[in-house]
């Protein structure tokens, strides 16, 4: 039996139809879409830090300028606030251990402490000299602070603090590494006297603090730290640096630190490992002149992807986070300090390890905000970057797909007219 040949090729006009707007759709899943709105009717504040419960992945808490800390139960399409009377946080964070209990860094009303996933909050600020909390950090019944005007500890669940030194320095970033025995501590500040470097080091809790050496430059300021949550091409769980001279690893306990290449030269605020795979790592810029934005890479840091399709244009990205999801959920807030507008968006990562869940084919850390950097610390210069990485595997499919289908046709015509010859002759 002959189809006509109007049926064959309309069916293989709708067959490739179909394909390219299914290829559009894919395409469209990997740009970042907006959230909900802070307040619906105002504008949004800018956001300084995002925290995903590990209990419930969509709740989140975010920490804010003008609206202190807001807490949604639905991945960001809501918004409550959290904390009455507090206008401005800095930092907030889950504790690991604790999956229920959470913490929030205030501007100027210390530290406050919920059991109740974000609902309820009650400050915890005795012992605590500075209200200023700018980052959180918490491994193993150990919670560290970095304040305005040093670092402290506690080791009985907020209830006291105690300081650990550095006083003079403006601690916007903080990690714990433990070891065998007792734990190894970073703080990173970007403002204050830094002296020979921005980078501290404390082997204890004793407030013995060396300034990190090892190629680690001594001028740049440091706005966040991460600790992966397993070992990843070292004998240590691995550590990153962001930095206003780039993204910096170490994989020996910060005896040495390398910088990672393929990302644009500039400033990075955010650094993120994913908990459920440390070779798997976030980091965010709010660089200038549109260096800004979110890359990610799946090899250690070997090779980088932009994920900015969707965010605003040059974006300035000043928190992030990744619900354990499935697909993961990758949030992040962005802020234009020119015009003053702000917002949160979500993407889904398809290529991110989730615990207990196979990754699929691949799809397309905390902010401690800035305080005006040190006068002696010199600017990198910008670099042009990719504004994002379309999906481009399956665009190459659905051309091999389309070529194939004009094959089919063009074989069929041609069977066709050497069969009309044999009947016909020429």
């Amino acid at each position: 039996m002959r189809f006509p040949r109007r049926l064959v090729l309309s069916t293989l006009i709708a067959l490739a139809t179909g394909l390219l707007l299914m290829v559009a759709a894919s395409a469209a899943d990997t740009r970042w879409t907006s959230t909900g709105a802070q307040q619906p009717g105002t504008p949004d504040r800018p956001v300084w830090s995002i925290a995903v419960s590990l209990t419930h992945p969509s709740v989140l808490l975010a920490a804010t300028q003008g609206r202190g800390v807001l807490r949604s139960g639905d991945s960001g399409a809501t918004w409550t606030t959290a904390i009455a009377g507090v206008d401005g946080a800095w930092v907030v964070r889950f504790d690991p251990n604790q999956p229920l209990t959470a913490y929030a860094g205030t501007q100027a009303a210390g530290i406050y402490k919920s059991i109740d996933e974000g609902k309820t909050w009650a400050a915890q600020n005795h012992g605590l000299n500075s209200l200023d909390v700018r980052s959180i950090e918490l491994s193993s019944g150990l919670i560290v602070l970095g304040t305005a005007q040093g670092v402290y500890y506690s080791d009985d669940a907020a209830g006291s603090w105690h300081s650990l030194g550095l006083d003079s320095l403006s601690v916007a970033a903080v990690a714990i590494l433990p070891k065998a025995a007792g734990v190894t501590l970073f703080a990173g500040a970007d403002n204050g006297s830094g002296g020979a470097g921005y980078l501290m080091k404390s082997e204890g809790i004793a407030g013995s603090w060396a300034v990190v050496k090892g190629n680690f430059p001594g001028d740049a300021v440091v706005a966040s730290l991460a600790v992966a949550s397993a070992v990843s091409g070292g004998s240590d769980p691995p550590v990153l640096a962001g930095t206003s001279q780039g993204l910096f690893r170490t994989d020996d306990r910060g005896a040495t630190w390398a910088p990672l290449s393929g990302l644009p030269t500039t400033d990075f605020n955010i650094a993120l490992f994913n908990p459920a795979n440390p070779d798997q790592i976030y980091v965010g810029s709010d660089g200038d002149q549109g260096n800004g934005g979110v890359f990610r890479s799946l090899d250690r840091g070997a090779s980088w992807t932009g994920l900015s399709v969707g965010l605003p244009v040059k974006p300035r990205v000043t928190a992030m986070a990744l619900q354990p999801l499935n697909p993961a959920q990758l949030v992040a807030a962005a802020w234009n300090p020119t015009d003053g507008s702000a917002g949160a968006y979500r993407i889904a990562d398809p290529a991110a390890t989730v615990a207990g869940v196979t990754p699929t084919a691949a799809a397309s850390g905390t902010i401690r905000a800035s305080s005006p950097s040190n006068p002696t610390v010199v600017a990198p210069s910008p670099a042009r970057r990719s504004a994002g990485s379309p999906a481009y595997g399956t665009y190459v499919v659905a051309l091999v797909v389309l070529l194939a289908l004009g094959a089919v046709v063009w074989v069929r015509r041609w069977r066709i007219g050497r069969e009309d010859r044999r009947t016909y002759g020429p």
